[in-house]
Formats: C-alpha cells, structure tokens, sequence
C-alpha cells in the first residue's frame, strides 16, 4: 500500500512486518494470517532425505574441491573408469540421474579433458569415456574421497550404515516399479 506524503500508513495486522520504501512513499506490509505449523516437514521422508543428503554432499565437495571435482561428478568418472563402454542413456540410467542432469555433470568434465563424448546428433548414441587425464584426477582424488567416507560411516557406525544403505536401496526398488 503506498502512504501519503506525511508518511502515515495503516495495517491490516498489529502484529504485520512494516517496510517504508523512502523513493516511492509506499509502505509494504507483510503479513501472516497463521503461523506456520513445520511439524508436517519435521516427519517428511523427502524433505529429511534432501536436507541431509546437502549436509553430506557439502561435506564431501570441501574434501574433493581441490581437485576440481565435485561429489555429484564422482561416480560418473568411477563408473566410466570401471567400464569402457558406457553410453549416456545407460549411464543416466545406472546413476538414476535424469539425462539433462548428468550432461550439465559432464560438460565441465568434458571442458577439462576428463571426459570424452562421441556421437549424438538426431537420435545418436552418445557414447561416453573417461580420458588418461581422468584416470591421473581420480587417482589423486580418491585417497580426499576415502577419507571423507571414513569419516562419514564413522559417523554413523559401520553396521549402522550397513542397513541404511539397505533400507535405501529397499526402498529405492520397490518405489521405482510403481
């Protein structure tokens, strides 16, 4: 609502967030009818997931970053040095990463020389390769990633971490086939 030159302004809620924008004389109000209620997103399986999933991917890019890689293009290059004939279709679909997600992962690795595309065009397999470059860049990245999973399943205790990854990948494939 905009106030008059004297700079008055009226409220719908005693309890509202009042702004004065001094350049346009307008006051803008915030109000909340209810308060929030979080216990819903306290309980929620995706929401709790997500949030600690951040947690342990920003932990695990402070241990890699020096090496120019981050957590998310991690089990790209292990899966493309593991295997030599990967294309983007099996891979995406191996990772369970959407197809766009996993090019925006491997633009930078393929500007690097970490990662080599070939094919494509209308309807191509693009097929994909981990270069002698990547080979050198998880060699010197994996002893910064061992640690940092040490220290994450230390965290949680071995046989506990044991039966989350269980109970993940449980839920993981009986949630797929719906």
């Amino acid at each position: 609502m905009c106030a008059s030159g004297s700079g008055e302004f009226s409220s719908r809620s005693g309890a509202a967030e009042k702004e004065f924008d001094k350049a346009s004389n307008c006051v803008y109000i915030h109000s909340m009818a209810v308060e929030m209620d979080l216990s819903t997103m306290e309980n929620c399986v995706c929401f709790n997931l997500r949030r600690v999933t951040r947690s342990v991917t920003q932990f695990f890019d402070a241990e890699l970053r020096r090496h120019g890689i981050r957590p998310t293009q991690t089990p790209i290059l292990t899966a493309l040095a593991a295997k030599s004939d990967w294309s983007m279709e099996t891979l995406s679909e191996w990772l369970g990463m959407e197809r766009t997600t996993l090019l925006r992962n491997l633009r930078p690795l393929e500007r690097d020389g970490v990662v080599r595309t070939a094919g494509g065009g209308k309807g191509g397999r693009v097929q994909l390769a981990i270069t002698a470059k990547g080979r050198r860049t998880i060699a010197k990245m994996l002893p910064a990633w061992r640690a940092a999973q040490k220290e994450v399943v230390a965290t949680l205790g071995d046989q506990r971490w044991l039966a989350i990854l269980a109970d993940l990948e449980r839920a993981a494939l009986k949630l797929n086939r719906r």
